[in-house]
């Protein structure tokens, strides 16, 4: 079974996310993910014991009992009763811990599962929201679909700056579309999303998002607007989804660190 690194490992990549205000947990989860997320830990890995951290870190029990719990409840670490905590396989297309499609299932305690596919990248040429969010001298744009459950899809396009993520504009499409986009930014930036503004309306959808999402001309839906930042408020991201009249209730986050719902179901 594969080993997940030591504490004393752990304690090298915490002083990148340790900053002025941030609670030690926070510090010590975005670690462990930003690990997992670049693939230094690998899928089943077995975490050192609770014990083992306590006398490996500068921290208490309770704090890496904090920080443990909300890996698992993004589903970033599974805990199994007796064995220990390991690092959570990535099921075949699906998104991990998704921030913005968040559709609850029928008993509200989980997630409809998201399976993301890229459709086009290019260079933005136009002006829009995502110009005055980014301040970038270029801007690349990301439009895909993002399947929900077996229910409906989504049709998005995400707005960034290629000299701040490079790899989004540079990994093949095949990898991006496993990819969560936070992921990304967690290897590129070393930092967590964190504060995201979200705006929601109803809106004709138009031409291009009805095709995708396989809708009459002139369906009505939902536009989710999105304007997110990392650190002391840099823009990070601008990201627009099109959602077709569906069901589900949808939790909308403030934060990017914002766990969510402990379960995501098939």
């Amino acid at each position: 079974m594969a080993q997940a690194p030591t504490p004393a490992t752990l304690l090298g990549q915490m002083h990148r996310f340790a900053r002025p205000g941030v609670p030690k947990y926070v510090a010590m989860r975005d670690a462990i993910a930003h690990a997992i997320a670049s693939g230094e830990w690998l899928e089943q890995a077995r975490l050192p014991t609770e014990s083992e951290y306590v006398a490996g870190l500068p921290l208490s029990l309770g704090t890496v009992q904090r920080a443990l719990r909300a890996l698992a409840d993004e589903g970033i670490i599974t805990r199994r009763q007796g064995q220990g905590s390991f690092v959570a396989p990535r099921r075949s297309g699906q998104m991990h811990a998704p921030l913005h499609c968040r559709f609850l299932n029928d008993s509200g305690s989980g997630y409809l599962p998201v399976y993301p596919q890229i459709l086009a990248r290019f260079d933005e040429a136009r002006q829009g929201a995502w110009s005055s969010h980014l301040r970038a001298a270029r801007v690349v744009c990301i439009e895909r679909v993002l399947r929900i459950g077996s229910e409906f899809r989504v049709f998005g396009r995400f707005w960034f700056d290629p000299a701040r993520l490079p790899a989004l504009a540079a990994l093949p499409f095949r990898k991006l579309s496993g990819e969560n986009f936070k992921d990304i930014i967690w290897r590129e930036s070393h930092q967590s999303v964190g504060r995201i503004s979200q705006l929601l309306s109803t809106v004709a959808l138009p031409s291009d998002a009805c095709r995708v999402l396989r809708m009459r001309r002139g369906t009505r839906g939902q536009l989710l607007e999105i304007s997110a930042h990392v650190g002391r408020d840099s823009p990070i991201y601008y990201q627009e989804l099109y959602i077709p009249p569906n069901r589900r209730r949808l939790h909308l986050a403030a934060d990017g660190r914002d766990p969510g719902l402990a379960t995501t179901t098939r």
